[in-house]
Parts: structure tokens; C-alpha cells; sequence
């Protein structure tokens, strides 16, 4: 198997977890929204899109 392939498969799996936890803590801040669970939508969103921009590089560096 392509080593690219399997890196892709692995950040999907990686944004796919990421995105639960976001979809947790946003429930959680609609329920309760103080400064701490902000902070942790906030970090939640950032992991998915920093994990998200890595997806982007290694699809095209293996595109190239």
C-alpha cells in the first residue's frame, strides 16, 4: 500500500474523531456557555481545521 494512502487514511480517521469532539463540545457550549467551554470549541475547531490544512498538503504532495 502507498505510504501517501495510508497517511491520508490516517488524517481522515484523525479529522473524523476531531469532528465528534467539536460536535461535543459546541453541544455542550449551546447548553452551558461560559468562557471554559468557548475555549474548548474554540481548540475543538482548531484542531479540525489544522488537521484539515495537514490533509491538504499531504493530498497534494502526493499528487505531485
Amino acid at each position: 500500500m502507498d505510504h501517501s494512502f495510508s497517511c491520508i487514511e490516517n488524517l481522515d480517521l484523525e479529522i473524523s474523531v476531531a469532528y465528534i469532539t467539536l460536535g461535543g463540545a459546541r453541544e455542550i457550549w449551546t447548553r452551558c456557555p461560559v468562557a471554559e467551554n468557548k475555549r474548548r470549541v474554540d481548540e475543538a475547531e482548531a484542531e479540525v481545521n489544522r488537521l484539515l490544512e495537514r490533509r491538504l498538503v499531504v493530498q497534494l504532495a502526493s499528487a505531485a
